[in-house]
């Protein structure tokens, strides 16, 4: 009943979209803005749009996929977490405009991240002293920018419609925008839903449970209460039904919920030396339950709470932006056979012998302190966090040379309730006192960066961080069976933080005729944080003995993460006084422990040559994409297949004086590869999509 009246909703909101340009009155004039050349290597950006045209599906990580040294942990067409220069989940932290995303997609790679990539406007990737001002993440930053949550659309009416049907997985979308905008007030809202079916792979096989349906609603009101001030309000709701390709015996599937509510306030000409004064505050609620057939065996909720205070201040020849945050975490996690319906705490007999007997049992037996309970306690964390950086030009150079810091501190507050653990598999005072301990942590972080135009057409760009990231609860706290992933997962208490030396260096040429940019990236980590099965003394998988899984244990190591990546862009002719353009990318990692040891799941070489052409009204691009076999593995870790994806796109812009219209055709794996993501835990059961065509038509006003 819920998702019935879900996609009431949905399409009482896109009714209401279509029949508003009823009034309107003029079309508004479309204005091209042509992007620089110049390389700033702290921040890239690009419109949804142009990342759209290459995106092989609806994840953020489709969307930025093909961007370099950044690829996709797929867990199946419902999944796609970035994984940015070889890191991946909490070392890549993703923001909806300036507030940190409220989801678990860190925790677990079957976790969907909450937000809907095409309904934004761009996204940006922040690494250096941009990244550290919004914490310490090795990966960098990726903004998700709704450029009406935090500024006035532009004056008038006006809206966008859109649909897109596919082959192969049954895809459809209708999607509708509309918002008004006058001297003082603006309101707008939006509406988007993306359904498919089970898709098919490259050997014609039917990809069980792999179908989603993502629904995404929006509405914004703001008031300009001065030419300097404006205060813009909004509320979203994200619903996201997917199953989970893996091998157990019966479907699996996971349906989350996330409501986010935004107030932003932004005041100028207040103060001299600061430009711009805003304050953000956010509330979400997230909800997603895993089942197995028609039993809810997992529950997984969090509700979190963000206010920040930032300033865009100048001082002397000094630009920059500080920012003072606050974030409350509630975070709540129920797995039990068809007993999470609701979240719930345990009963106590008052039997002091009786509080962890299993859990000791287990320990005696087997030396590992398996629970058959809830997986984790209830934790609440606060955390208190200033961030700042700033630029300035360096004049011993002339004006060709930016010089850049940035700093991170934050303090975290850590309160751990077991109260919904089930009584004998609670971790017992007599096995560890401070198990359940509440702990206050501080992390520090520091980076600086340097930009230097070598001539009229060379520029170089270097960033050298320190980074400290705290453990999350799960990888402190986490013990117990994960259906979706069918492993059963050790946390580890005793982790302790991890820290980090990167450097990151990039290089452009522009010529007269072609472009070259060179990426180079190592990273240092001291205890490095991941997850390993593990394995007997004979060389056997340790099996849970509960549900006959593999278990995997969380621990930690020193490790190196190094890689290079090159690209081209040859304008090879004109044609229509419009360059013909040959790219070419190449792309390398390698991560290992610091004795020489593979870390698991590294990205395979990847190699992209692209022929692209961009007309008056129409453009066209054809994409061959080769990933090198994955043959440089961890111990025990298996290898993967190289494949070939050839995809084409197109589109025609017709003129029209009643609105801007776009249509558009794309095809992916046009040679029906059969292909593994080796970042993927489910690579053998969730293979990548066979052959698809995707067509599309969507209209602006």
């Amino acid at each position: 009943m819920f998702l019935q009246y879900q996609h009431k909703t949905l399409c009482i909101g896109l009714l209401c979209l279509l029949s508003s340009h009823a009034y309107t009155a003029e079309t508004l004039e479309t204005i091209e803005v042509e992007g620089s050349k110049e390389l700033n290597a702290q921040i890239e950006s690009k419109t949804t749009e142009q990342l759209q045209q290459q995106a092989k599906g609806d994840t953020l990580g489709d969307y930025l996929q093909q961007q370099p040294n950044v690829d996709s942990a797929s867990y199946g067409p419902g999944v796609g977490r970035p994984v940015v220069r070889g890191m991946s989940g909490y070392r890549v932290k993703i923001l909806q405009n300036d507030s940190e995303i409220n989801d678990l997609s860190a925790m677990s790679q079957d976790h969907a991240v909450g937000v809907m990539p095409k309904a934004s406007e761009r996204i940006e990737l922040l690494k250096g002293p941009a990244s550290i001002i919004y914490g310490a993440s090795a990966g960098g930053t990726i903004k998700v920018i709704h450029g009406t949550q935090n500024q006035f659309p532009e004056k008038g009416l006006k809206g966008k419609i859109e649909t897109e049907v596919g082959s192969n997985n049954d895809l459809t979308h209708l999607g509708a925008e509309v918002s008004g905008t006058s001297e003082t007030l603006t309101f707008g809202l939006s509406a988007h839903q993306i359904e498919t079916q089970d898709y098919t792979d490259g050997q014609g096989q039917v990809i069980q449970d792999s179908d989603v349906l993502t629904e995404q609603a929006r509405i914004f009101a703001g008031w300009r209460y001065r030419p300097s001030g404006k205060v813009i309000v909004s509320y979203a709701q994200l619903n996201k039904d997917y199953g989970i390709p893996n091998e157990t015996n019966q479907p699996t599937r996971i349906d989350m919920q996330r409501d986010h509510y935004s107030l932003h306030l932004s005041e100028t000409e207040l103060f001299s030396h600061i430009d711009k004064l805003n304050f953000d505050f956010s509330y979400s609620d997230y909800l997603h339950n895993e089942t197995e057939g028609q039993s809810i065996d997992g529950l997984f909720g969090q509700k979190n709470l963000q206010a920040s205070l930032s300033a865009d201040y100048f001082v002397n020849d000094w630009l920059g932006k500080v920012q003072l945050g606050f974030k409350k975490n509630d975070l709540k996690v129920c797995h039990e056979h068809g007993a999470c319906k609701e979240f719930t705490s345990a009963s106590r007999s008052g039997n002091e012998k009786n509080l962890g007997a299993s859990i000791e049992q287990y320990l005696n037996d087997s030396g590992l302190p398996y629970s058959h309970g809830h997986p984790m306690p209830d934790t609440q964390t606060e955390t208190w966090m200033v961030g700042v950086n700033a630029e300035k030009p360096l004049e011993s150079l002339g004006n060709s040379a930016f010089f850049s810091l940035g700093a991170h501190i934050e303090m975290r507050n850590l309160m751990a309730d077991p109260s919904n653990i089930q009584e004998t598999w609670v971790v017992p005072s007599r096995v560890d006192a401070n198990f359940y301990k509440e702990e206050t942590e501080f992390a520090g972080s520091l980076s600086a960066g340097l930009k230097h135009l070598i001539g009229e057409r060379l520029q170089s760009d270097i960033n050298l961080s320190y980074l400290e990231r705290l453990p999350s609860v799960d990888e402190l706290y986490w013990n117990g069976f994960h259906h979706a992933t069918d492993s059963y997962i050790f946390g580890n208490r005793y982790l302790k933080k991890e820290r980090s030396v990167n450097l990151d260096w990039d290089l452009l040429l522009e010529g007269q005729l072609s472009d070259w940019r060179i990426s180079a990236y190592g990273y240092y980590f001291w205890d490095y944080i991941y997850q390993d099965p593990m394995y007997d003394s004979v060389g056997n998988p340790v099996i849970d003995p509960f549900h006959l899984s593999d278990v995997w244990q969380t621990q930690q190591t020193d490790a190196i993460f190094t890689g290079v990546s090159f690209r081209n862009d040859w304008r090879i002719t004109q044609w229509q006084q419009r360059p013909l353009t040959w790219s070419n990318q190449f792309e390398a990692s390698l991560a290992q422990q610091s004795n020489g040891e593979n870390l698991p799941r590294t990205a395979p070489y990847n190699y992209l040559s692209e022929l692209s052409y961009q007309a008056q009204d129409w453009s066209t691009k054809l994409t061959i994409n080769y990933v090198f076999a994955a043959n440089t593995v961890a111990k025990n870790e298996s290898e993967t297949d190289g494949y070939t994806l050839l995809s084409i796109y197109s589109d025609w812009k017709p003129k029209n004086t009643k609105g801007d219209w776009t249509l558009w055709l794309k095809g992916e794996n046009l040679l029906d590869e059969y292909a593994q993501n080796h970042l993927s835990f489910l690579k053998g059961t969730a293979p990548l999509m066979g052959r698809s065509l995707r067509a599309g038509v969507k209209w602006t006003y």
